[in-house]
């Protein structure tokens, strides 16, 4: 083990210093008394494993990284890795991202608590705490749900939607609350069963350079947003169109009271087609997964560092926008 200046463990290979070493036992301390069921650590760099390891005793340890040659060196340290995606998204999407990694993998279940340790204030310099729970309709959805959304929608796509959705659902734009809808998977059938608004952007461009998994094309859909109508994106993730109006009709369906229009599009156009739809709420920037006409999952989204929080359905104040 590697030892910085001041004789503590160089935990991290760009900052060694005392505060990441106690913020370090400090996190491992809470896993226990919160009841939590890992340690998540999202690191912006490598680590000294070994000691993260040491200083775990025995804890199960689970480490978001983005290169496979970090992934080995973790597995070879006895930690668990959570493979993720490298993106620009604030570290709250980042956090979403490596949970749903971990359940869909196994490695969490549904209704676990997990100590997250990130960079918070400063990057590259691991500084807060929080601890999530993810929450009571998650104990329901399991891996095996997750694995079955990728019979209509790969997971690596849905997971790009649900981090750019999450995005404007904490940000809006320009200072302002924005909602969305954006649905995704069985696009031929949904493009049948909804009609252009009007001028759409991604109109004329590749099909390279429409895609949501590039961190240009979700920063796009968070500008374009502030427009009326739908996303419409493929399995591959391709955004095949924006500005959409949806047709289907949404007879017999339910919903809570207080959800917009946005939700009811959403429901109507998931029950008659194999597609998946992530709606934005524009009244509270919670954002809710729509399949065959239901609601599947409800997120809260992290704001100012406070843990995230995974819901069921809830009845919200009625409003009168389209989110």
């Amino acid at each position: 083990m590697t030892r910085s200046q001041d004789g503590g463990p160089a935990l991290h290979r760009q900052v060694s210093n005392k505060a990441t070493t106690s913020l370090l036992e400090l996190a491992c301390d809470a896993v226990p008394r919160s009841g939590a069921a890992a340690l998540l650590l999202m690191p912006e760099g490598a680590m000294d494993w070994d000691a993260v390891r040491a200083l775990a005793d025995g804890l199960r340890v689970l480490i978001a990284v983005e290169t496979s040659r970090h992934e080995d060196a973790v597995k070879e340290a006895g930690l668990i890795a959570l493979a993720v995606e490298p993106t620009e998204a604030a570290i709250t999407e980042r956090i979403t991202l490596a949970l749903i990694e971990a359940v869909a993998n196994d490695v969490l279940a549904a209704g676990d608590r997990v100590v997250v340790v990130y960079s918070g204030f400063e990057a590259e310099v691991l500084d807060s705490i929080t601890v999530v729970r993810l929450g009571e309709h998650l104990e329901r959805l399991s891996s095996r749900d997750l694995k079955a959304l990728e019979t209509s929608v790969p997971l690596e796509t849905l997971k790009a939607v649900v981090d750019v959705a999450v995005e404007i659902g904490r940000e809006g734009r320009e200072g302002k609350a924005v909602g969305s809808l954006i649905v995704v998977g069985d696009a031929r059938n949904v493009l049948a069963r909804t009609r252009a608004l009007g001028f759409d952007p991604f109109k004329g461009y590749l099909r390279k350079e429409r895609n949501v998994r590039d961190g240009r094309v979700r920063e796009a859909i968070k500008e374009i947003a502030q427009m009326d109508g739908a996303f419409v994106v493929a399995r591959d993730g391709t955004v095949e169109a924006a500005c959409r109006i949806v047709d289907a009709p949404n007879a017999g369906l339910t919903l809570p009271k207080g959800l917009g229009t946005r939700h009811w599009a959403a429901a109507a156009i998931t029950k008659v087609t194999r597609s998946l739809a992530v709606v934005v709420s524009q009244s509270t920037g919670t954002v809710r997964l729509f399949q065959d006409g239901e609601i599947l999952l409800r997120i809260a989204p992290m704001r100012h560092a406070r843990a995230m929080k995974w819901h069921d359905t809830e009845t919200e104040p009625v409003r009168n926008d389209k989110g």
